[in-house]
């Protein structure tokens, strides 16, 4: 995920306005590789049944009585062309802003963000630095727009960022988020900037302090107490978090380096299935 400028799409057609996160377009022409979306379905035993984690879900928003569903988010990305789908979109309802995101995975579809963390834990551990530990071993950072041949921001599910050995910061991020959450963590994926580019990273909430987690780090840290607390961290501006369920996001466009407290809201809550 490289650096997000905001573009407001005002169209009053749209039942959905959106704020859509861009930092250019990508070939229209291009497509992803069918055999990497081919070797990421297999089983994890490695054998030939296709094992897809189901993503599909509806989002409650906090003060509205609908929902929304996966289908709609879908057939209003559907109406726009290939490079305007192309990145994260920040989703508004009926008069609430920033309620959750959305972004394309590569089933070349858009699925909500929470849906990525879809429960995998690779093997169980005891030790928490282990998630970060062996995403610095095992992955190797590589921007969207040159592993899918020109597209610019497809995500990976947490599963697939583990067996997948390429991935950016938000695959990386929803990999070592969900890892984490199994392992009894308040983990999130956070959404915003670093020195100005578009970034995801980690923040973990342990024994009520705040950690924030370079998932891109390669690093191999062997103590937890190597992890900075979030609160020194410099250069990261968030403005959103979602873990498996909820969606955060700040309420004003200030700078903070806290991840909880009254100037976040949660805006909706996942209900997978």
């Amino acid at each position: 995920m490289r650096g997000w400028l905001p573009v407001l799409l005002l169209a009053a057609i749209m039942v959905l306005p959106e704020l859509l996160l861009t930092d250019g377009l990508p070939d229209p022409e291009s497509r992803i590789d069918p055999q990497l979306q081919q070797k990421l379905s297999l089983e994890d035993n490695g054998n030939t049944r296709a094992s897809r984690d189901s993503q599909r879900g509806q989002v409650r928003v906090n003060g509205s009585s609908r929902p929304i569903t996966e289908q709609l988010v879908q057939k209003m990305v559907a109406r726009r062309s290939e490079a305007e789908s192309a990145y994260v979109s920040i989703w508004n309802w009926q008069g609430i802003s920033n309620v959750t995101a959305s972004a394309r995975g590569l089933d070349s579809k858009h699925h909500f963000a929470n849906s990525y963390l879809v429960g995998f834990q690779p093997f169980e551990t005891d030790k928490l630095w282990v998630p970060l530990y062996s995403l610095a071993t095992r992955k190797q950072y590589q921007y969207d727009h040159l592993q899918y041949a020109g597209l610019s921001d497809i995500w990976q599910t947490s599963r697939q960022a583990y067996y997948q050995p390429r991935g950016d910061c938000e695959d990386h991020a929803i990999l070592l988020a969900d890892w984490l959450i199994n392992l009894g963590v308040d983990a999130r994926v956070a959404m915003g900037t670093h020195r100005g580019q578009g970034h995801a990273w980690v923040v973990a909430i342990v024994d009520n302090r705040e950690y924030l987690l370079e998932a891109t780090s390669k690093r191999r840290q062997t103590s937890w107490q190597a992890m900075p607390l979030a609160a020194l961290a410099e250069g990261y501006d968030v403005e959103f978090q979602f873990n498996r369920e909820f969606f955060w996001a700040k309420k004003s466009p200030a700078p903070t380096r806290r991840y909880r407290g009254n100037h976040w809201v949660m805006k909706s809550r996942f209900i997978r299935g």
